[in-house]
């Protein structure tokens, strides 16, 4: 039997610190990836667990730090 890790919507699904996802806030603020210029490349999102996908934010830091020229911030 596959045991399932949980998915904490808080957490980066990459490096599993806090995402600071605004859509997760009660300030009705648009979240930072929200943003029309933030562009979220098919090799950073591989990375993301299935069980994570659409459930889990990936954070700030972990898109900066990917390294692929499509990344528009």
């Amino acid at each position: 039997m596959n045991k399932k890790e949980p998915v904490y919507s808080e957490s980066c699904p990459l490096c599993n610190e806090p995402n600071n996802c605004g859509n997760l806030s009660s300030n009705n603020e648009a979240c930072w990836c929200m943003d029309k210029n933030v562009m979220f490349p098919e090799s950073l999102l591989r990375q993301v667990v299935d069980s994570a996908k659409n459930k889990a934010c990936i954070c700030q830091a972990c898109t900066y730090k990917h390294k692929d020229n499509s990344v528009v911030i």
